[in-house]
């Protein structure tokens, strides 16, 4: 499998990554970035992990893009804060390497990574070309904020995550970037009802994502969803208005 590790830094200290490319990647002049977000079972410090569900899709796939798997440490409930800063080091290293179109770089990610994936879009709406959001969690579940958020990005995430506006919140911030949502209708951990409300807040500004729901499926839709016919194909035609 086409499969190997890259290592980059964030404040000097040292973190691996998982990077995939398709059999025929010395045929690619300046490929297009896929960045890949786990769910919460995948956080450690077993750079694999990652892989796991996603994985054998994209070697299947053999998508004529690099993509990468950064990982999210125990410590965090997501991709925020240094979390953050290791995706985007993680990113700057893959740039480098492989020479990537910066027009055509993309977010994807699953369960906590599909939050993670509008996070960083709003975070970061000049760096990606569009985002596939897989079977997200819209609403943040606790009584106080997530361990390790900076203070600056507090009222952010809470108006994203937490308000009760946060619907309308995620549709403002994510309004640049082209978005497919996919996810099972019988999803408990992260209703479909929040996903939909997010979607007709973003119809409301003018915004039209793609959507796929796929009924009965709980949340175990990882799989399913990165085989979604033309998924890829759509993702991949997109290119950021900011290069």
């Amino acid at each position: 499998m086409s499969f190997f590790t890259l290592q980059h830094h964030v404040h000097g200290q040292p973190f691996e990554f998982v990077v995939h490319v398709p059999e025929y990647f010395e045929n690619i002049e300046n490929p297009p970035l896929i960045v890949f977000l786990h769910g919460s079972g995948e956080r450690g410090y077993d750079v694999g992990e990652p892989l796991k569900g996603a994985g054998p899709a994209f070697d299947e796939l053999q998508l004529p893009a690099v993509t990468i798997f950064p990982q999210c440490d125990p410590a965090h409930r997501a991709f925020y804060g240094a979390m953050e800063e290791r995706v985007l080091a993680a990113i700057e290293r893959a740039r480098q390497e492989f020479q990537v179109d910066p027009a055509r770089i993309y977010l994807s990610g699953y369960s906590m990574g599909g939050s993670s994936a509008l996070w960083l879009a709003a975070q970061h709406p000049e760096l990606f070309a569009a985002l596939v959001s897989i079977a997200p969690g819209i609403t943040w579940i606790g009584e106080e904020l997530p361990p390790l958020l900076p203070a600056v990005v507090r009222g952010r995430f809470e108006s994203m995550f937490v308000a009760a506006d946060r619907s309308a919140a995620i549709a403002r911030n994510i309004a640049s970037v082209p978005t497919w949502f996919l996810q099972g209708t019988a999803d408990e951990p992260c209703p479909i009802d929040e996903t939909r409300s997010v979607i007709e807040e973003m119809r409301k500004i003018g915004r039209q994502p793609v959507v796929t729901e796929y009924d009965g499926l709980d949340h175990d839709s990882l799989e399913i969803a990165l085989r979604e016919p033309g998924l890829f194909e759509w993702l991949l035609e997109q290119r950021s208005a900011f290069q």
